[in-house]
């Protein structure tokens, strides 16, 4: 049951994702054009009509306002994160709870990039039949690297496969971290924090107050309510500490972001009125010396 919450988040942000790409190319946040495939035909085929887009869109904001903007503003930072890391040279990307990400297949330049999807093995099976479907094969420089971050090391996992710690990579932690104990997420910062000087880890977090219910942000109690049917959220963390948090893992903050950043940098330019929920926040930090 748990994995099968799991699949529906990872499918959740997949349909976000699909909803953007028909937006008109001028106001589109990113371009996506194999998240259709992975999605599976049925809905494939409904969110090619306008009123079920917008109906989706309502009905996810209607547990909490902003869910359908944040999803995709968070896309875009992160992409655009990934593309900066690949110009600066890292030679080696990671996903950590990948889903139905898409980076590792309509990002320019990853091709050549050595790159590990980390995810429950339920979710990666499925991902897995339908990447070979679009592509006719999997793609060489991905790796499936199965694991379950509440029961296993993601460092145990990448130390069965080629993943090279000495090599500067760049790791993507997606919609992950609230779904996990504190102990899980110490473990894979710890990790992280221990790899190549230079490597950067790009990771969504929800507000510690949002998690414990202390938080006057419109829909954070309804929104934990929901969650708390399929994968209840038990980690979060507070934007004022988040500095102090991540150094103590030897990772040093260069952004911390949230509904203020994406407002100003991504949709007034666009002219696009699109509300952000406040209660997730996406910190981008580098690997520092011991």
């Amino acid at each position: 049951m748990e994995e099968q919450g799991m699949g529906s988040t990872a499918l959740g942000a997949a349909i976000c994702r699909l909803i953007e790409q028909y937006q008109p190319r001028q106001t589109r946040l990113f371009d996506d054009p194999v998240v259709r495939h992975l999605v599976g035909v049925p809905i494939g085929l409904m969110m090619q009509f306008g009123p079920v887009r917008y109906f989706t869109i309502k009905r996810t904001d209607s547990i909490a306002k902003g869910i359908y903007g944040e999803q995709v503003c968070r896309t875009r930072f992160i992409d655009d994160t990934v593309r900066a890391a690949l110009s600066e040279g890292v030679e080696q990307l990671v996903i950590l709870g990948a889903g139905f990400d898409t980076r590792p297949y309509r990002l320019l330049g990853l091709k050549p990039i050595r790159t590990f999807e980390v995810d429950l093995p339920a979710v990666q099976s499925k991902k897995k039949s339908r990447i070979q479907s679009l592509f006719g094969r999997l793609p060489e420089h991905v790796a499936f690297v199965p694991v379950d971050f509440r029961r296993q090391t993601v460092e145990g996992a990448l130390a069965q496969v080629s993943f090279a710690p000495s090599k500067p990579s760049v790791f993507v932690w997606q919609g992950v971290t609230q779904y996990l104990s504190e102990e899980a997420v110490k473990q894979t910062l710890s990790f992280v924090g221990k790899t190549a000087l230079g490597s950067k880890v790009v990771l969504t977090y929800v507000l510690k107050n949002v998690i414990e219910r202390r938080s006057d942000i419109p829909g954070a109690n309804k929104i934990m309510d929901a969650v708390s049917k399929r994968s209840p959220w038990m980690f979060g963390l507070e934007p004022s500490r988040i500095r102090e948090y991540l150094g103590s893992f030897h990772l040093e903050l260069r952004a911390d972001v949230g509904k203020e950043h994406y407002e100003e940098e991504y949709l007034k330019p666009l002219r696009r009125h699109l509300p952000v929920f406040e209660g997730e926040r996406t910190a981008l930090a580098l690997v520092t010396p011991f």
